[in-house]
């Protein structure tokens, strides 16, 4: 018996509508868009593809031909032949074929070679229009490609030069050491995940998978003009075969491979993100200045920890747009990748709204797969998890959901140093825009923790109240007293005369603390009286130590921080002050006159830098 479908496809007869789609678009890979060294007659694979996705895409047919399946099987058993050929025989619903005839009936002669009147089908045949789509750039004109590269460099300069502060060297020291560690992190967590992988693969069982026989059948169809238990060769079009071949044509011209390239799909969709978080930073920034936003909604709108997952999850309809519409996005061009929708279901809808729809589902299934939501914390280990699926099934799962074809494309030199530059320019910008707020972010969670913690006397006394059972463990009396004297505590619990400011009981056990704790509590009250006053008398570098030692022993204090930036911007450290304002503003949320410290810090930075750049 001749190998059938499932035989071709490498599937057993029982498996389910999404493991046919899965061995058809496997198919489809490896003959409509990939490197076909070896691989054949390209032409012949697609029409025996039309074929084999027009009977398994349809639950009605898939039923008669295996029905038929089972028929030729008994009839081979008893040594008879079978008649009925009611699936891919005769002039029926099922296959669209003028005539039947089996191995020695006459030939039906091919209606693409003669064109007989009475070879065509009654009802024009249905083929599979996905294989007629021509998978080329949508930019033909290199004149247009050097426009689009050269607006997207313009803006991301421009970008670059507004953002970037006087201090240069210094921003890019604390950018530069940001963007390390996040490298590292990254690298950390790919690690981890790669690993976890691993041993899974390492502990899975193996499974037995049927070798696929496409080669074979394929070359049944060209030999024989005939596949399946004998059939003929079903009747097609001779206008779809002409788009057949021109989209071929179209892309070996264009250089087009299914091969999964990873790295590729991250940089277009980190491109993407980075730019449309930028024009919607613009967006937010007019917002504010037209009073429509407020100061406290747009800080948090853009903190790091907020603005990834609105820039990812607003981006999830206009990827659906670009996608049903050109099937591409900004970045995905930049690097050559494009995206066809319903490529291995023969009887899909392809119009616009049907596409849009399932664009959309795709970019909402990339965006809780794929990245997470785009919560920082968990983006990175959603982003490894993806890449070692569509390392091991060559695509991803929203691929597979939505019957999603991604092949690549040589992207260009222009595009390519676009791309890549691009990419870091905005790593920059977004590490100068963000890496403030992370500090910030890092700052409060130590204190809330420190703060939340209880105190050593607290320890101690939990310890030792009651029966003092470790009161054996400490030196004696004499000891802990000759120790108290004689310790650093009771130094820093002395003022600058040397009397001591608080005396400790040198009966207790944590009396060096408690010393600790007084002289800390007396050098805040002093800073709190003498910073003003420097601050008031106009010595802002006296006030700006003062202040700064006040802001280091009472984080929590937005006086205290108030106090810095008046005194940074007194210095005209305006970057500093603004810097501290925040931090003040972090603290004290609903105080009303730090937004107009923010406000005078932030218009100091863009005289002083248009007082460097105007002479």
């Amino acid at each position: 018996m001749k190998a059938t479908l499932y035989d071709a496809l490498g599937i057993a007869p029982a498996s389910s509508d999404e493991d046919v789609r899965a061995a058809l678009r496997g198919m489809i890979r490896k003959y409509y868009a990939k490197t076909r060294d070896g691989q054949g007659n390209v032409e012949e694979a697609l029409r025996f593809i039309n074929h084999a996705s027009r009977i398994l895409s349809d639950h009605e047919r898939r039923q008669r031909y295996d029905r038929d399946l089972a028929g030729s099987a008994d009839a081979e058993l008893v040594g008879e032949r079978t008649t009925g050929r009611d699936l891919l025989l005769g002039d029926d619903a099922y296959t669209e074929v003028g005539a039947a005839s089996a191995l020695g009936d006459v030939a039906v002669e091919d209606p693409l070679d003669t064109g007989l009147p009475g070879a065509a089908p009654e009802e024009p045949p249905m083929h599979h229009p996905g294989l007629t789509q021509r998978v080329a750039p949508f930019v033909h004109s290199p004149w247009l490609t050097v426009g689009l590269c050269g607006a997207f460099a313009a803006f991301i300069v421009a970008a670059v030069i507004l953002v970037t502060p006087p201090d240069a060297v210094g921003a890019a020291r604390e950018v530069f050491g940001w963007l390390t560690a996040t490298l590292l992190i990254l690298v950390a967590v790919y690690g981890a995940v790669h690993g976890v992988v691993t041993l899974r693969r390492r502990h899975s069982v193996a499974r037995s998978g049927l070798v696929p026989q496409t080669d074979l059948a394929i070359l049944n169809w060209r030999r024989e003009r005939s596949v399946f238990l004998g059939t003929n060769q079903p009747q097609e079009d001779a206008s779809w075969i002409f788009q057949l071949r021109m989209a071929e044509l179209e892309r070996a011209k264009a250089g087009r491979t299914s091969e999964p390239r990873p790295w590729h799909r991250l940089a277009a969709r980190s491109f993407d993100y980075a730019l449309w978080g930028l024009m919607l930073a613009l967006l937010l920034n007019q917002l504010r200045g037209t009073g429509v936003v407020g100061a406290d909604t747009a800080y948090w709108l853009s903190h790091p920890l907020v603005a990834p997952s609105l820039i990812s999850f607003t981006w999830v309809p206009l990827e659906a747009l670009l996608v049903a519409a050109v099937g591409t996005t900004p970045g995905k061009w930049l690097f050559g990748i494009y995206l066809q929708l319903s490529i291995s279901d023969a009887y899909a809808r392809l119009d616009t709204r049907a596409q849009l729809a399932r664009g959309l589902r795709r970019a909402l299934r990339v965006w809780v797969e794929g990245v997470g939501c785009g919560f920082p914390l968990v983006a990175p280990i959603m982003v490894a998890i993806a890449y070692e699926k569509l390392a091991e099934h060559q695509e991803t799962d929203w691929d597979f959901a939505l019957d999603c074809l991604v092949t690549h494309g040589p992207a260009g030199v222009l595009n390519s140093i676009t791309g890549v530059c691009g990419i870091a320019a905005m790593a920059w910008l977004y590490g100068i825009a963000w890496h403030q707020p992370t500090a910030d972010t890092i700052g409060w969670t130590r204190t809330t923790i420190a703060g939340s913690m209880p105190s050593l006397s607290t320890v101690m006394r939990a310890f030792d109240g009651g029966g003092r059972t470790i009161e054996s463990l400490l030196p004696s009396r004499a000891g802990r007293s000759a120790l108290a004297a004689t310790s650093p505590a009771v130094a820093l619990a002395r003022g600058p005369s040397g009397t001591a400011v608080a005396a400790a009981d040198p009966g207790s056990g944590d009396g060096g603390f408690e010393a600790m704790l007084a002289a800390r509590r007396a050098r805040v009250v002093s800073l709190k009286a003498d910073a003003p006053q420097m601050l008031a008398a106009h010595d802002y570098p006296r006030a700006a130590e003062l202040c700064r030692a006040w802001a280091d022993l009472d984080l929590a204090n937005p006086e205290a921080w108030r106090c810095l930036g008046s005194a940074e911007q007194g210095l005209g450290n305006y970057q500093e002050a603004l810097n501290a304002f925040r931090k003040a503003k972090q603290h004290a949320p609903h105080d009303s006159t730090l937004d107009a410290s923010i406000e005078n810090a932030q218009r100091g930075i863009i005289h002083q830098f248009l007082d460097r750049y105007s002479h």
